[in-house]
């Protein structure tokens, strides 16, 4: 587990991009990791994120936007998010 979370580490410090800090303090707590793509406009119907809660009741998320984020709002994001199934595992 230290080797993925200091790879998390180090990929938020090279992309300048925000990772939920509170999964790395308490990884019963969520990551969320956003992958955009920058070569379109934004479209949420091809989007797709997968929701996984694991027995020890840790949430990951992993959201695949088609396009970039700029315009789409953390209250959006959140609606969007909420909007797919959590697969438990």
């Amino acid at each position: 587990m230290r080797t993925a979370l200091n790879r998390v580490r180090r990929v938020e410090m090279q992309s300048g991009g925000k990772i939920e800090r509170d999964f790395v303090r308490n990884r019963r707590g969520r990551l969320r990791i956003v992958v955009c793509r920058t070569d379109r406009a934004l479209s949420l119907e091809t989007a797709r994120c997968q929701r996984t809660l694991t027995a020890s009741g840790s949430l990951t998320e992993v959201v695949r936007l088609d396009g970039t984020r700029g315009a789409l709002s953390d209250e959006d994001l959140e609606k969007f998010v909420q909007s797919f199934p959590v697969e438990r595992i």
